[in-house]
C-alpha cells in the first residue's frame, strides 16, 4: 500500500489533481511514476509473483478444501475487486494525459523500495521470518 500511496501522490502533484479523474497517463507524463502506480495495484490486488499472491492462495486453497461450494463466490468477489481497482488505476496509468504540472523529478526510491520488498516476499521469505510466521500460526492455532 505505501508504494501506492507514494506513487499517486507524486501522479496528483504532476496532475495538479487529487481526482482520480483528472490524473491521465501517467505512463506518457513520467513513466517511473507510472510504472511504479502500475506495479504497486497489481500488488495490491494479489497478483503473482508480489507477497499479497500467497495469502491469496493460501485463502482460496483452504477454502476449497473446507468449505468448496464457497469458492466460486470468493472468486466472483476476487474478480470484482480486481475489475474495479483496474477500472480505475488503467486510465491513470495508460489513459491519454492530461498535462504536466509537476516542476521537479520526485523521489522515486521509496516507491520501488517498497514494492522490491513485497515481490522479494513474494518469491522468497527470509528463514528468520518464516519462522516467526509458524510461530504465530502455532499461536493461533
Amino acid at each position: 500500500k505505501s508504494a501506492i500511496f507514494f506513487a499517486v501522490g507524486h501522479a496528483a502533484q504532476k496532475a495538479g489533481t487529487q481526482l482520480i479523474d483528472g490524473i491521465r497517463g501517467m505512463i506518457t507524463v513520467s513513466p517511473v511514476i507510472g510504472w511504479g502506480l502500475a506495479l504497486g495495484s497489481l500488488a495490491i490486488l494479489g497478483m503473482p509473483p508480489f507477497g499479497v499472491f500467497a495469502s491469496e492462495f493460501l485463502i482460496l486453497t483452504s477454502a476449497m478444501r473446507e468449505h468448496p461450494w464457497a469458492t466460486p463466490f470468493l472468486l466472483v468477489a476476487l474478480g470484482v475487486a480486481f475489475a474495479s481497482v483496474f477500472s480505475k488505476v488503467q486510465p491513470m496509468v495508460f489513459g491519454e494525459p492530461t498535462g504536466a504540472r509537476l516542476p521537479y523529478r520526485p523521489a522515486m526510491v521509496p516507491v520501488f523500495v517498497h514494492l522490491g520488498l513485497v515481490l522479494m516476499l513474494g518469491l522468497w521469505i527470509p528463514p528468520f521470518l518464516a519462522d516467526w510466521y509458524r510461530q504465530a500460526a502455532r499461536l493461533i492455532g
